[in-house]
């Protein structure tokens, strides 16, 4: 590891040795650690998991039932405000602020609908997913194990960004963990054992 350290004032000797002291300590352990971490991309094994197709099936479902409260609340807020025109250009204002009051009601509760819409679909992608999270846990585990690595680490953000540029060969185990769930990749066959050479008998000549 390479570390800069830029300063406006001069540095007095004892603080510079302790500042190589530190260098040197954060250097050792951080070569120390690499060596004992690996790193998976979750999205790409979340993606291959048998479970993945059924549990976007049962979130578009019930996506689909939170969508139809909050476009409910939507039509209705819309019929309000349709209505409070119409009243408006009549002339009735009395009657115009009574609708804009129900009206600013209606969109609060639009807007909680939707938060709440949001919550509770992310909850329960979360449940639906935890028990294949659990199964890539301990396939991981087993393969962090088998590689002597202490640590695993998630290659990718939240947004499926990747955050590790370069890496030592071997250690990434995301092929590793697949495998260990036993998830047949698709155009991942096994190369075909080449047969072995035959050998003529001893003193045939060829012809």
């Amino acid at each position: 590891m390479i570390v800069v350290l830029c300063t406006l004032n001069p540095i007095n000797p004892e603080m510079k040795k302790l500042i190589i002291a530190l260098i040197v300590i954060a250097s050792t352990s951080s070569v120390s650690f690499a060596q004992n971490v690996g790193y998976a991309d979750i999205n790409a094994i979340l993606s291959v998991m048998p479970e993945q197709k059924k549990i976007n099936e049962d979130l578009q479902i019930y996506g689909t039932g939170l969508q139809k409260r909050v476009d409910d609340l939507k039509a209705q807020l819309e019929g309000l405000v349709k209505n409070f025109n119409e009243v408006l250009a009549a002339g009735d204002t009395a009657r115009a602020l009574q609708l804009q009051e129900k009206g600013l009601e209606e969109d609060k509760k639009l807007r909680e609908a939707a938060q709440a819409a949001e919550q509770q679909l992310a909850q329960k992608r979360n449940e639906l997913l935890q028990p294949v999270l659990d199964r890539i846990r301990s396939a991981m585990a087993a393969v962090a194990k088998k590689k002597g690595f202490d640590y695993v680490l998630n290659s990718v953000d939240g947004s499926g960004t990747s955050i590790v540029l370069w890496g030592p060969d071997g250690h990434d185990i995301t092929r590793a963990v697949v495998d260990e769930l036993g998830i047949k990749l698709e155009g991942a066959e096994s190369a075909p054992t080449q047969p072995a050479p035959t050998q003529e008998p001893a003193g045939k000549k060829k012809k």
